[in-house]
């Protein structure tokens, strides 16, 4: 879950057309999602939110680009039928994260009814219904929580936020075994480098061995890349990972230079 920049001053045309217009009519008559077509799921919307996601998940941060990309609806249109079009409800998700969180939308206060909103404001009501609502799931869209998470050695995700802990535990189960897995092989390789790199230093006293591979871990740590947020917390934190007080100095100290590095281009 990292922070996500939609533009609403150029919301998919296709969104404000008049074929979603009707079928927003149609869920208001019904008092429902009646959308059989799914009139949100269109090539134009799918291929503008894997631009903005950077092709990943929003919650999980899984690359999905050999995997289900689904549309999901941050409010769930089940509840929220007038939503279903809203270009501030639309996320890209994985097929996973889309199961689990299927309906689950927990709300501090009563959620909104619909209260005959007009369908050329659809698109823009979610900070008033943040306000009146406070939901109990992140927003990728609206919230920046990159330093509210923390990872184990395990590659395990927590956070003491308890809006948080339950975007990570009840709504999208990110700690889901393949999604370990996969953050533990990240930072498995790359200690393992490390190590090896640490054992001719403490021969020869030379740290030239650990630039690659930190210049490396350092450019891969974008927004663009999968796992964004592990990688972040991996090279702030490296102390979580390595044991060696020694190493965990070097390491720490090439990670700040590089970061800073990049920071100052």
């Amino acid at each position: 879950m990292i922070p996500v920049k939609k533009k609403f001053q150029n919301i998919p045309s296709i969104l404000t057309k008049k074929a979603r217009k009707d079928a927003f009519n149609q869920n208001i008559t019904s008092g429902k999602y009646a959308d059989e077509k799914n009139k949100y799921k269109v090539a134009s919307v799918q291929k503008r939110l894997h631009t903005i996601y950077h092709l990943k998940c929003a919650y999980c941060e899984k690359s999905l680009l050999d995997s289900p990309r689904h549309i999901e609806h941050y409010r769930p249109k089940s509840i929220y039928y007038w939503l279903a079009y809203s270009w501030d409800n639309l996320l890209l998700c994985c097929g996973s994260c889309n199961s689990f969180k299927t309906n689950n939308f927990e709300t501090t206060n009563a959620a909104v009814k619909y209260d005959n909103e007009a369908f050329v404001d659809i698109h823009t009501l979610g900070h008033r219904y943040n306000e009146i609502e406070e939901p109990q799931i992140i927003n990728p869209e609206t919230e920046d929580i990159l330093d509210l998470i923390s990872f184990d050695k395990t590659g395990q995700i927590k956070s003491t936020d308890a809006r948080v802990q339950h975007t990570i535990n009840t709504a999208c189960n990110l700690n889901r075994s393949d999604l370990v897995k996969l953050r533990n092989s990240i930072v498995t390789d790359f200690i393992n480098r490390m190590n090896q790199h640490y054992f001719y230093y403490k021969r020869q006293g030379d740290i030239k061995k650990f630039v690659p591979d930190i210049k490396n871990f350092i450019e891969n740590c974008t927004v663009e890349k999968e796992f964004y947020a592990f990688r972040y917390f991996v090279s702030h934190h490296i102390e979580v990972f390595v044991e060696d007080k020694g190493l965990q100095k070097i390491l720490s100290t090439l990670f700040l230079k590089f970061r800073l590095r990049r920071k100052n281009k």
